[in-house]
Parts: structure tokens; sequence; C-alpha cells
């Protein structure tokens, strides 16, 4: 999955920075928040994670937004060592924009698509690992404060659905979501 993530990523970047200059209407977002594993059973998982995405504006009212998000590693322990562990999930994901404008400069935003949700377990002292990758419905809302034509800063939830691991013949549910601020830089 790094391997095809990074070539997707070298692919999009190389693709698209020769026209970013001239493309009007194209914006990159970079956002950090707090990242949740609910974990099924009843435990939630807390970390600090990162999104950074690329979308075009398809008027004032819509966009269209492709990004990657880490939602960074979870360690749980456990007084049994070959049950303590790590599990780290990343996102690739494509979304449609509603915006509502409420002012020239504040408007909310609702997002819906798809997340193709990477996740891998890790048992520590132990050779064993296990990785799964699964799509879900991704939705989200938020609020945008527009400072210039070029700057804006984002507040939003997204929802990125569930992630699935699996280890000797379990198979174990989270649902994965982010509290998240950034900047848009508009081209």
């Amino acid at each position: 999955m790094k391997k095809i993530a990074s070539i997707v990523a070298l692919a999009s970047v190389s693709l698209t920075t020769p026209f970013l200059a001239q493309a009007e209407g194209t914006y990159v977002k970079a956002s950090i928040g707090r990242s949740n594993y609910k974990i099924d059973g009843g435990s939630n998982e807390h970390t600090t994670g990162g999104s950074l995405g690329l979308g075009y504006v398809i008027d004032k009212n819509w966009d269209a937004e492709i990004g990657y998000t880490n939602f960074g590693t979870v360690k749980y322990s456990d007084p049994d060592p070959s049950q303590s562990g790590s599990l780290k999930t990343q996102t690739i994901y494509a979304a449609g924009i509603g915006k509502l404008p409420i002012t020239d400069t504040f408007s909310v935003f609702g997002k819906a698509g798809v997340a193709f949700n990477y996740s891998k377990a890790t048992i520590y002292g132990t050779p064993y690992s296990s990785s799964k990758t699964n799509t879900a419905l991704l939705l989200g809302a938020g609020l945008s404060y527009q400072f210039t034509k070029e700057l804006a800063a984002t507040l939003d939830y997204t929802y990125y659905g569930k992630g699935k691991i699996a280890f000797g013949g379990e198979t174990g549910d989270f649902k994965l979501d982010q509290v998240s601020a950034g900047f848009k830089y508009y081209f």
C-alpha cells in the first residue's frame, strides 16, 4: 500500500504541478487535528493526525477534492506482552463539497465521498502484523473563513467510515473520524 500511495502521490504531483500555476480555481489544503479510533467493544483511542488535499472550485457552491489523511499511530498495551502492539491507518479519499456562504468571507460546508482506508496492526516482540484495505463512505461538515482571495482557514469534522483488521482468523472493526483545523491556498 505504501508503494501504491507513493506512486499515486508522485504521479498526482507530476501531472498537476505544471497546471497549478495557470489553473485558476484549484487549491491545496493542509490540516492537522485530533484523530479518533472508536474500536468495537467501546474503546476510544485518540492521536494527532494530518491531511493534505488538492481541490477544484466548480462554482461558488461546489468543490471537488482528493486527498490523503494519516490518522497517526495508536499504541496499546496489555499485561500479556503478546497482546501489546500498535495500529496505524492512512486514507486516500475523493469527495464532493457543498458550500453555503453566510457572508462574503464566512461559509459552512458539507462533504460526501469515498475513503480508501489502509490499516496495519503490529504485535510487539513478534514478527506478526496484519494489514487490510477497505472502502468506506466519507461524510463531513465544517466552517471556512476566507482571509484573502488566496487564503482561507478551515475547521471541520470528517467521518471516514470503518477500518478493519484481522488477526488469527478474527476480524476487528473500528470507526475513524477526525476533527481538524487547517488552511487552503487558492491558485
